[in-house]
């Protein structure tokens, strides 16, 4: 469950002082959508924390992700797919991720070796100053060995990586040497969360981000797109926990779609999702799953922040 672990941690609070030899930082986890990105997140920390469809784009925004042993904490910083926007929302996941490419301590840029635009992306690719990076090829089982050895030595030449891995993250193959690799990498500091935090967001932020994924997964097209879901009730006190969702669409077309013939199709999405919710929080769910219309949100500044989006910073 989000925020639990084993044990006291004494031993690794015991470590915090100045010559103790911990390490932390914020690594940004970067590349173009649908990469694999979230999957491997999810993989590094040992936990499902971002959603995963195999549909692109499907993070929004950054999401922080916390990994911490008898040495060392990472968080990793979860961001969108650096794609060229169309709209308002998708300059604001452009920031997002831009924004935690600088701020970090540590880049992760994650190639899909069997999608050539995205090794291109990361041949051309430059670092901002000072920030050193670590170069994963995902997806590595869609190459013939020869063809993945190739692809190695062409990055290794440019010697602007400190360290390159092969990784197929959906099986979890070559996670764990590159967690090494990514936690040798940080700089000497402080616990910078308690230990026993995987996360920062709320559990609203997760509940609203699971609904969102079974929208993703059962809903067909460019429907998903236009949807946002917001958390207007949240009573963990009750048994079982009372979550109140709202699914947000563009059009009034887009509404009937989401319900579906007589209810069938919301009725989907809500088994589904509290399923999810469920095994997040570890306790029974009653999900209250309503449908509302705001017109073109994605493209309007006001909505965007009803929704809880930051407006990109040029429109503000």
């Amino acid at each position: 469950m989000i925020g639990e672990s084993e044990g006291s941690g004494e031993p690794r609070r015991a470590m915090q002082g100045e010559d103790s030899g911990f390490r932390s930082g914020f690594v940004a986890v970067i590349g173009l959508p649908n990469v694999g990105k979230s999957t491997l997140v999810n993989a590094l920390v040992g936990q499902k924390l971002s959603i995963v469809t195999a549909k692109a784009q499907t993070t929004r925004q950054r999401m922080l992700a916390i990994y911490t042993d008898d040495g060392h904490q990472a968080v990793f910083v979860d961001t969108p797919g650096l794609l060229e926007p169309r709209y308002l929302l998708q300059e604001r996941m452009r920031e997002e991720a831009e924004a935690a490419a600088v701020d970090a301590d540590l880049i992760l840029h994650v190639v899909d070796v069997g999608y050539p635009r995205s090794v291109a992306h990361a041949t051309d690719w430059r670092a901002p100053p000072g920030v050193p990076s670590i170069l994963c090829l995902n997806k590595t089982d869609r190459l013939e060995a020869e063809e993945l050895s190739g692809l190695r030595s062409e990055f290794e030449r440019t010697g602007a990586w400190l360290s390159l891995h092969a990784t197929v993250a959906v099986r979890a193959e070559g996670v764990e040497p590159l967690r090494s690799a990514v936690l040798n990498a940080l700089p000497a500091g402080p616990l910078l969360y308690p230990e026993d935090e995987v996360a920062t967001a709320p559990l609203r932020f997760f509940a609203a981000e699971l609904v969102r994924e079974t929208c993703f997964e059962e809903l067909g097209q460019e429907l998903p797109y236009s949807i946002a879901v917001g958390i207007e009730e949240f009573r963990e006190a009750e048994e079982p926990i009372y979550i109140g969702a709202t699914i947000f669409v563009e059009r009034d077309s887009q509404k009937g779609m989401v319900i579906g013939k007589g209810g069938s199709m919301i009725r989907r999405i809500g088994t589904s999702a509290r399923r999810k919710l469920e095994s997040m929080v570890e306790a029974r769910v009653y999900l209250d799953l309503r449908v509302k219309v705001l017109h073109n949100w994605r493209r309007n500044p006001a909505r965007l922040k009803l929704l809880g989006y930051p407006v990109p910073s040029r429109k503000v």
